[in-house]
């Protein structure tokens, strides 16, 4: 095909829009099969462990232990599957960042124990249950995935449970579980936070408080 001066700047126009139209034809489905494969994929796996942690709860409190060995088998499963040291920072908040390294390792650890003899009972209430998931929601950010669920228990109303999952750490952990909307991370927040003003700001007391609960 002959193209004269006259025309060529036209041609080159057209060509370049052509070929332009046919990349976008051609890429961007992929790119988009490729984003929803991936938000299924990170769903997926929010669920996966959201059962993980729901089948372990259930698996340690209907075994006839001890709660001093229920309470060991908890917090193996915190450590496996929960982000502390994500959940710790946010329930204390502001005086996090004036803490030195080793105070904040102390409050972790003096944290996760509390939650473990705390929740021991409370999940003890829920046996019997079977977990039904009903639908996930990718925020796409730190919030991570909502997986909602309902708990169906044994001669009693269904009891409607959100576990929070992130992966900003690099793994899928659990940071938040909602029974009925009530999050339990903002509950602790409120009961710590009072604590640590009871006991006069006191880091140092407030972990002893939490060892002894």
């Amino acid at each position: 095909m002959k193209i004269d001066q006259k025309n060529y700047k036209t041609f080159f126009s057209k060509r370049s829009f052509f070929l332009l139209f046919s990349s976008i034809l051609i890429v961007t489905p992929i790119f988009s099969f490729d984003s929803v494969n991936a938000k299924s994929s990170r769903i997926k796996n929010a669920e996966l462990l959201s059962k993980r942690i729901f089948d372990d709860i259930f698996y340690i409190i209907n075994n006839n232990e001890s709660d001093e060995n229920k309470k060991k088998s908890l917090l193996n499963l915190f450590d496996r599957h929960a982000d502390v040291p994500i959940i710790a920072r946010a329930v204390l908040g502001s005086p996090w960042r004036q803490l030195s390294q080793i105070e904040r390792t102390n409050f972790t650890n003096a944290f996760r124990q509390y939650l473990a003899k705390k929740y021991t009972a409370q999940f003890s209430e829920f046996t019997g249950a079977e977990m039904l998931i009903e639908r996930s929601r990718d925020s796409g950010g730190k919030a991570g995935i909502m997986v909602e669920t309902r708990l169906l228990m044994p001669g009693s109303a269904p009891i409607k449970v959100g576990w929070q999952v992130s992966d900003a750490s690099g793994k899928f952990k659990m940071i938040d579980v909602k029974i009925e909307g009530v999050s339990l991370l903002t509950t602790e927040r409120g009961e710590i936070r009072n604590q640590y003003s009871k006991e006069g700001r006191s880091i140092s007391k407030l972990i002893n408080s939490l060892l002894n609960y």
